[in-house]
């Protein structure tokens, strides 16, 4: 629609090897007072473990050697811990976390099945664990909200798809149901996946997620005006929606769900990756309007090929580097 519109494109297309978003997560779980089982776990990024690793205070005790495993594309370290003044107290620290690109959740249960829920970044790479019976069902939530949020404002390929429906869209109206569409879509396969009730390889989706993003790119290059894509785009949103939400609940299966409040932590994943792709299209309708009243002589039909190019070429390299694992 405007030049700020194809830089913020050529942004995401620059940025074509950032698409994992899975965060590295750290569970602890108390066996009695003092003992307590820890599960470490880095993504992979490019097939390679982000030097991120964990930090327990020196009144700590290894009680096994740990166990390390390559499973599922990260990285799982196991071992058994015990502190003789049990986990209230316990400082928990995050080294190498100034470097990395994603956040690590930290899950603790303690031996009456509590659970606490929170996440370890940048800006907060400590944390001590106070008493958990402190904790509440809305500080599960607002974490997988803020998990969710996250999740969508830094997956690339779905903004891209995202974007380029809001290009096809043409109307308010329109948009409105084509953003609907792709809502209620993703949302039916993000709850069946990640409740294990319809479950698919992840690979296949992710490649088929890019040539979506293809398809709609060839759409915008042609502008047919009677084509069923561009008279009827909820057809197309509702349709690759339903993948989308098997990249979405692949995400969370990463993540994990904790088991006491796991429908919870669902809903609000969910709603986290609602509220995101809203911020994002508002972010694109204020770009939209404020390069307008700056650059009057753009349009949408003279940005209509360098948009669909540029879209189409991302998702082609995203796709062949999908399709190459297999």
């Amino acid at each position: 629609m405007n030049r700020i519109f194809l830089c913020l494109l050529m942004f995401l297309s620059a940025h074509t090897l950032a698409d994992d978003m899975r965060p590295a997560s750290l569970n602890i779980s108390s066996i009695n007072n003092t003992d307590f089982d820890v599960v470490w776990k880095v993504p992979l990024r490019n097939g390679i473990k982000e030097e991120l690793s964990v930090v327990f205070p020196a009144d700590t005790i290894l009680l096994a050697p740990k166990r390390t495993h390559i499973i599922n594309n990260a990285y799982i370290e196991y071992s058994s811990l015990q502190r003789k003044s049990g986990l209230v107290g316990l400082e928990v620290s995050i080294d190498g976390i100034e470097g990395s690109s994603g956040d690590v959740l930290l899950r603790v249960i303690d031996t009456q099945q509590q659970t606490l829920t929170t996440i370890l970044n940048v800006e907060q790479p400590n944390y001590v664990i106070d008493s958990l019976a402190t904790m509440t069902v809305l500080d599960t939530a607002l974490t997988y909200i803020e998990l969710g949020i996250e999740h969508i404002l830094i997956g690339l390929d779905h903004l891209l798809f995202v974007a380029c429906l809001v290009y096809i869209s043409g109307t308010r109206k329109k948009l409105l149901f084509t953003i609907t569409g792709f809502t209620l879509a993703h949302s039916i396969t993000l709850f069946l996946s990640a409740t294990g009730l319809f479950v698919i390889p992840i690979e296949p989706v992710e490649a088929v997620i890019a040539l979506s993003i293809i398809f709609l790119a060839w759409e915008i290059a042609k502008n047919r005006k009677q084509s069923l894509s561009l008279r009827y785009p909820v057809l197309v949103s509702s349709s690759f929606g339903l993948l989308h939400g098997f990249g979405f609940a692949a995400v969370l299966t990463g993540i994990g769900l904790p088991q006491q409040e796991k429908l919870l932590a669902l809903l609000s994943f969910n709603v986290g990756v609602e509220l995101g792709q809203i911020l994002f299209v508002l972010a694109l309708f204020i770009l939209m309007r404020s390069a307008s009243l700056m650059f009057k002589s753009l349009s949408l039909e003279k940005l209509r090929i360098p948009v669909s190019y540029l879209c189409g070429s991302t998702a082609t390299f995203w796709m062949i580097e999908r399709l190459s694992v297999f």
